[in-house]
């Protein structure tokens, strides 16, 4: 196919004993599918975010991403896959919202197989789309994928697909200690807004009849009074970062933590002491012998101008 009807993509590569000799079996042509279907759909919603006043994507947007490829490469078995160019586009190919739904692709595959964050970049609608990815795959092959320009590939193992399976549902509980500013209380429906101190993330949870006093006795003095919140949250898997509290066991309030006294250190008379010897005379020549008694006209310059 000539160069200038098409732009490179991405690669995928199969390996495993039924690639040999670059065969691709028939069945497996539905990961080229969801591929594009992960890429297309990722591109979308980059598009959405660089243009938060459109409510519809450009015409042809979708219909535009055709993707074709015209042999199997060397390595096992890899497809390269090109993007038909749109044939008002001249020049080198650009990089677009395409190009960086690949290379997030490539992303997300390397992050789940190193049990890494996945990047922020990545939309979280497009999570789900792995489970359609990689199903026809056995236990002993492995499927890279590429995009173009990337400096090396992303292994797509069983591991990495079981760990984006698992982001589909992105949250885990665990054991939490917080302390922080309530912001908000309803008794109806007993639900409170803790501004967590470290960090300044909020988080909402619900309390009980009987810490009712506790948690309103805090918010009256938000200002000056924290609630220590010891219990169980949710987590998002994909962000690491608390959703919500799921359950509170202990509450307690507490003052907001000040610079701890250090009874080793020296007095602030001998600090001061000190600084004064370790300035240059003149700078002493230049201070007022009667600044006690004239501290207005000086500092203040009141009545002769601060002689």
């Amino acid at each position: 196919m000539p160069d200038d009807l098409t732009i490179a993509l991405a690669s995928l590569r199969f390996t495993g004993n039924r690639f040999a000799g670059h065969a691709l079996d028939v069945e497996c042509t539905q990961e080229l599918l969801a591929y594009r279907t992960l890429v297309l759909e990722c591109a979308k919603e980059l598009w959405r975010r660089k243009n938060p006043g459109r409510v519809r994507l450009p015409r042809g947007f979708e219909d535009g991403f055709r993707l074709q490829f015209d042999h199997l490469g060397e390595g096992s078995t890899t497809v390269p896959l090109r993007r038909l160019r749109d044939p008002a586009q001249s020049g080198p190919a650009l990089d677009d919202e395409f190009d960086e739904a690949a290379a997030l692709v490539d992303a997300a595959i390397t992050a789940a197989g190193q049990d890494a964050l996945l990047p922020q970049q990545m939309p979280a609608s497009v999570i789900p789309l792995f489970a359609s990815f990689g199903r026809t795959l056995r236990e002993d092959e492995v499927l890279f994928t590429r995009a173009r320009g990337s400096l090396g590939e992303a292994a797509y193992t069983q591991k990495a697909r079981a760990t984006l399976a698992d982001w589909v549902s992105p949250t885990y509980e665990d054991k939490v200690q917080l302390e922080g500013e309530v912001r908000m209380a309803s008794l109806g429906t007993g639900v409170f807004r803790l501004h967590i101190a470290e960090g300044g993330s909020q988080v909402e949870g619900r309390f009980a009849p009987e810490q009712e006093a506790l948690v309103l006795e805090a918010l009256r003095g938000h200002r000056s009074t924290r609630l220590r919140v010891v219990g169980i949250a949710e987590f998002s898997l994909r962000e690491r970062q608390i959703k919500r509290l799921v359950r509170i066991d202990e509450l307690s309030l507490a003052s907001p933590v000040d610079d701890a006294f250090d009874a080793s250190a020296p007095p602030i008379w001998e600090r001061l002491s000190q600084i004064g010897q370790e300035a240059p005379p003149s700078t002493w020549d230049a201070v007022p012998t009667d600044l006690s008694q004239r501290i207005d006209d000086i500092v203040y310059k009141h009545k002769d101008g601060g002689r």
